[in-house]
């Protein structure tokens, strides 16, 4: 029979070494659960920034329909809002 190494006798560094397995791989929330969610919150923040710019680009694009022209320049372009004696003709560069 052979013989069996010192440190596998010692039960407190078994039940660690089990213990540390168990909470790094095996639990859920194991080291891959963990950086998946780090990576998703990463993510997360991006899209929360790129919707904070779009809001005040919103703002400010609110406090310019405030003038008239503007207000109607912006319905003749995006809407095509017209007057009763106009006609519209539409350029489609595609």
């Amino acid at each position: 029979m052979k013989r069996i190494p010192g440190f596998l006798k010692n039960k407190y560094l078994i039940c660690g070494a089990f213990v540390a397995v168990y909470i790094l791989f095996i639990h859920d929330t194991d080291i891959a659960t963990l950086i998946n969610r780090k990576q998703h919150v990463a993510e997360l923040q991006d899209e929360i920034d790129r919707k904070k710019k779009s809001i005040e680009e919103l703002k400010v694009s609110l406090n310019q329909l405030n003038d008239l022209r503007t207000l109607e320049k912006y319905a003749r372009e995006e809407h095509f809002f017209r007057k009763d004696d106009e006609d519209i003709f539409i350029f489609s560069f595609e």
